[in-house]
């Protein structure tokens, strides 16, 4: 009788056993499992993990004209010190890299980023996209994508029955040049987007950069029209070094030498004018292009940024201040003969003529 217990009793036992092992099994697996999942916690929290690296976000390009765009885009850094450049090229492989100004953020609300591309190729489609890296990760924006305008090509009408010479900038742009009365001038309006030294001139994308700008700057009317040739403000004239080597920006008193060749202020402005309405809006008061000068109407940039009377309006930087924010210019109407005198703020834009030294 008692053999039969003991046989029971190491059956009831291994079965106690073996449950306790389960047991211990269990408890393992859940302890295991729970290291695994603070660690890969802790390692989505880890510096180069998706929850660290920079947001960054590609905004649409404005600007864009036939050989430019400006890029724009926003990034988080997330309070790691974070440095944002912009990719882009013809394809989506990015072989080419530029920084904005500046070029790093720390912060971890949605900075805005901008960038102005020049030298682009007319008609062609680019893609770009936001970069930020930082000791959290590197985070890219998204494609996107912009096509570049077609080559705006404008015919003057210069005065036939005069003889033209031409000179050329430092970066082998080609312009008529007129000889009237004692005086060389171009012909045409100045196109360089380099001063004589070889030094870029910074290109003054939208409104409320260009009104903040006290460097030399440039732009083209409303962003494509480079047939009109290019809009300055006034610190770039400032610089002495805007025009050809042996030619100069014209002062108020070379100026009003040229008037009073032409009889005069009251009637000047018609010998000056590009005749026709292809780039003077009816009825181009008075034009009769006698001098050679072919002004035409290429408006202003106010000191704001706006661009105003294209079409209307023809206006010309002097080399002469007027005080130490503003300069004399010299202007042309479509509805007067007269060519008029004023002065306006130095980060306005206007057309710049050279003369001969």
């Amino acid at each position: 009788m008692a053999r039969p217990l003991r046989l029971k009793g190491t059956k009831i036992s291994a079965i106690k056993m073996n449950k306790d092992l389960i047991l211990k099994f269990i408890a393992v697996v859940f302890i295991v499992s729970m290291a695994f999942l603070s660690a890969s916690c802790k390692k989505s929290d880890s510096p180069g993990s998706s929850t660290t690296a920079p947001l960054a976000i590609t905004n649409t390009a404005s600007w864009v004209g036939n050989r430019w765009a400006t890029l724009k885009g926003q990034v988080n850094g997330k309070k790691y010190f974070t440095t944002v450049s912009f990719q882009y090229d013809t394809i989506t492989n990015y072989a080419h890299v530029v920084s904005p100004s500046p070029d790093t953020t720390s912060l971890s609300t949605g900075v805005t980023f901008s960038y102005t591309l020049t030298n682009l190729k007319p008609k062609t489609k680019y893609y770009y996209r936001i970069n930020g890296v930082s000791e959290g990760g590197i985070g890219n924006g998204s494609n996107i994508e912009f096509t570049t305008t077609d080559t705006n090509i404008i015919v003057i009408n210069f005065n036939p029955d005069l003889l033209y010479d031409s000179i050329y900038d430092i970066e082998g742009k080609k312009y008529k040049t007129i000889v009237i009365g004692t005086q060389t001038w171009m012909a045409e309006n100045l196109r360089s987007v380099k001063l004589n030294d070889g030094t870029d001139i910074h290109f003054g994308s939208d409104s409320y950069e260009w009104s903040l700008l006290t460097i030399p700057g440039y732009c083209w009317y409303s962003g494509d029209s480079t047939a009109y040739g290019a809009v300055y403000n006034w610190y770039t004239v400032g610089t002495g070094k805007l025009c050809p080597e042996g030619w100069h920006v014209p002062s108020d008193e070379d100026w009003t030498t040229l008037t009073d060749f032409l009889g005069g202020s009251d009637v000047a402005g018609g010998l000056l004018k590009e005749t026709g309405s292809v780039h003077w809006i009816k009825p181009n008061a008075g034009a009769t292009n006698e001098s050679g000068f072919t002004a035409l109407a290429s408006g202003y940039r106010s000191a704001y940024g706006g661009f105003s009377n294209l079409g209307h309006y023809g206006v010309w930087w002097t080399s002469t201040e007027w005080s130490s924010t503003g300069a004399w210019y010299r202007d042309l109407y479509n509805g007067y003969e007269s060519a008029d005198r004023s002065n306006t703020s130095k980060q306005g834009g206007a057309s710049v003529r050279c003369i001969k030294n």
